[in-house]
């Protein structure tokens, strides 16, 4: 019974008054299922995002950390320097991310 009406069963197996009912149910019984599905994928992705926990305690981050905390390439964050969006500290030849210009950034 999908649309809450009462109905009188012609078979045993009869679980909806018309083929309507029937039809609306099964699809919303397909869009849980990909909901479902598509959450466990999520859920998956999620935890690899961030696979080094310290990477919450520090302050400063390398472009590589930077990468796997905020989920770009490489290429991403290197453009997002060149356009001024990321002020970098850089250190000889190295450069390092402060975690208030990703929190500026993300706006968090």
């Amino acid at each position: 019974m999908y649309c809450g009406k009462e109905f009188t069963a012609k078979t045993t197996v009869t679980k909806y008054c018309s083929h309507k009912c029937n039809s609306k149910d099964y699809k919303r019984k397909i869009k849980e299922l990909k909901i479902k599905v598509s959450d466990k994928d999520t859920n998956k992705i999620v935890p690899q995002h961030i696979k080094n926990p310290k990477l919450n305690e520090k302050e400063i981050l390398s472009i590589k950390e930077v990468c796997e905390f905020v989920g770009m390439s490489k290429s991403s964050v290197y453009r997002l320097i060149n356009d001024e969006v990321i002020n970098p500290i850089k250190i000889r030849n190295r450069v390092f991310i402060s975690r208030e210009e990703l929190k500026k950034l993300l706006k968090i």
